[in-house]
């Protein structure tokens, strides 16, 4: 199947719906605006700010809620998992009058790679799945994103909940996250990414879990105007350049879990090594794509219906 995208039960339809036949190249003109520009691979080894501008490449945009006009006039901002602050700091000279606030878990690591910040913004590390340090309805906007491999599957709803807690009425959440299965995969794609889907699951992790955050937002009574977008994008050179990069970022994520990934698969380092060079050349032939998904809503005052 190509890379398609159909009209959900949300407020409006999403950005881009590409249909066409199978013949056709099936991610031509999804990134159909250049307002920022394809991102470089050298980031200084911080893999977390190259993902980001991947990211920001394939969207053409920071994120997908409705609060441009707000950012602009100022508000108060929770990244929730803001790694090396990548997205605050891009957001903080955009928006000068808003301010920016990131959580992390604690970190030597992230805290070395994180680069000086603006003055408004301000990062605290603590336990991402206890009480944040907010009050309640502090926020305008929390955006969260690629954390389906952070918190586990069975604490989503409770970290949904305390996020709801400290974002303002008529404030707006967001969450983006990329499965871990992609489409046209190879024989070898579909093998490897497998056995990377059934390791994120045996330590609680939802490998697929874009699926479920509509219908997690849905059931929390004080969230509406709920709207899902999704956006397709190559991985490897067989079409945008993007795909190239997009595939060097999923590599070095795959080689940054050697370790226990190798180990579960009973493979040893060079074994791992051969089946991520094999994936590497297979995405090409097979022209394999994966989807991220952006998913937002409102929080409201009054009580309504879960659906």
């Amino acid at each position: 199947m190509g890379c398609t995208t159909s009209k959900n039960t949300s407020t409006r339809e999403v950005r881009i719906v590409i249909s066409r036949p199978e013949s056709v190249n099936p991610i031509a003109t999804v990134i159909n605006d250049e307002k920022y520009p394809l991102p470089k691979k050298n980031y200084g080894g911080d893999r977390l700010a190259l993902q980001h501008n991947i990211f920001k490449y394939i969207w053409q945009s920071n994120f997908s809620a409705p609060v441009n006009e707000k950012l602009e006039t100022g508000a108060k901002v929770l990244d929730f998992g803001c790694g090396t602050a990548t997205w605050l700091i891009d957001l903080s000279s955009q928006y000068p009058k808003s301010s920016f606030f990131g959580v992390e878990k604690p970190s030597s690591v992230l805290r070395d790679l994180t680069p000086s910040t603006p003055q408004n913004v301000s990062i605290q590390y603590c336990d991402l799945l206890s009480k944040l340090p907010f009050e309640d309805e502090t926020f305008d906007f929390i955006y969260i994103r690629f954390m389906a491999s952070v918190i586990p599957d069975n604490n989503f709803k409770e970290v949904i909940n305390e996020l709801v807690r400290v974002l303002k009425t008529d404030g707006y959440m967001e969450i983006m996250d990329v499965d871990a299965q992609g489409g046209n995969e190879g024989m070898l794609t579909q093998e490897f990414m497998s056995s990377v889907r059934s390791y994120y699951k045996s330590v609680g992790i939802n490998p697929t879990i874009t699926a479920t955050l509509e219908p997690l937002f849905r059931s929390k009574s004080h969230l509406a105007s709920i709207t899902t977008e999704r956006q397709c994008y190559p991985i490897g050179n067989w079409d945008n350049p993007i795909g190239e990069i997009a595939l060097e970022n999923l590599l070095m994520v795959l080689k940054q879990i050697k370790s226990h990934l190798a180990s579960y698969m009973k493979l040893n380092e060079d074994e791992y090594d051969m089946k991520l060079f094999n994936i590497k050349e297979e995405v090409n032939i097979f022209q394999t794509y994966w989807n991220s998904v952006r998913v937002y809503g409102k929080k409201v005052t009054e009580m309504r219906s879960s659906i």
